[in-house]
């Protein structure tokens, strides 16, 4: 994406008409105390659990405000996975997370769903860009900003954020709408993202930018 504006504030860089909210692999395997994440390591999703319910009603204020809402889900396939992958998440029969037509490929059952009008992209590396048709998505309806929520930041949410930087985009991470199992690690990433790549803010506060202060009193 190119582009000569230069937009600066939090209102003109999250304007509902050239801002897509992206959702990242809000999945059964990254999101679920019964998930593969929180068996294998022994991980605690309290923080994740507790984002869920925030992401959700930002969803539904995104559809009301007309802001294009794109659902991302990561796939581990055997055949698509590089051998550093499989060193790490298990090849062929032995790939323990998000494998293809597993359970923990489907969305987390807290999530609302996506709408037969929404997009979804299925990536299968930690960033939405590779080998996927997002930036055509993108393009096709001219968006300048990419509104960021998902899990977990500091991996899959990160990754897509610094290659939309990248790209040429406009990177707002929705702070309280992301996770990770542990706090440090999504502090880290908070940092990173507005630090080096856009901004941050809570949902409440691009909420009320869009509703002109009717959603002053959401947590």
């Amino acid at each position: 994406m190119s582009n000569t504006e230069i937009l600066s504030t939090l209102k003109e860089i999250a304007d509902p008409k050239h801002s897509a909210l992206i959702i990242i692999d809000a999945q059964h395997d990254f999101c679920s105390e019964k998930g593969a994440m929180a068996q294998r390591f022994g991980f605690d999703m309290k923080e994740i659990r507790e984002a869920v319910p925030r992401l959700n009603k930002l969803i539904e204020v995104c559809r009301e405000a007309g802001i294009f809402v794109v659902w991302v889900r990561e796939i581990f396939s055997d055949k698509r996975m590089h051998s550093n992958q499989k060193s790490i998440w298990g090849g062929g029969d032995d790939i323990w997370l998000i494998p293809e037509g597993g359970k923990g490929t489907d969305w987390y059952e807290g999530m609302i769903k996506p709408l037969d009008s929404e997009p979804v992209v299925t990536k299968w590396q930690y960033d939405a860009f590779q080998g996927t048709d997002l930036e055509r998505l993108l393009q096709a309806n001219g968006i300048k900003t990419l509104l960021m929520t998902g899990f977990t930041t500091n991996v899959c949410v990160e990754s897509t954020a610094r290659h939309g930087y990248e790209k040429g985009y406009y990177i707002v991470l929705a702070s309280d709408c992301s996770g990770t199992p542990t706090p440090a690690e999504h502090e880290a990433a908070v940092f990173n993202i507005q630090t080096y790549y856009g901004k941050a803010a809570k949902s409440a506060e691009l909420m009320e930018l869009w509703q002109k202060g009717s959603m002053k009193k959401v947590a």
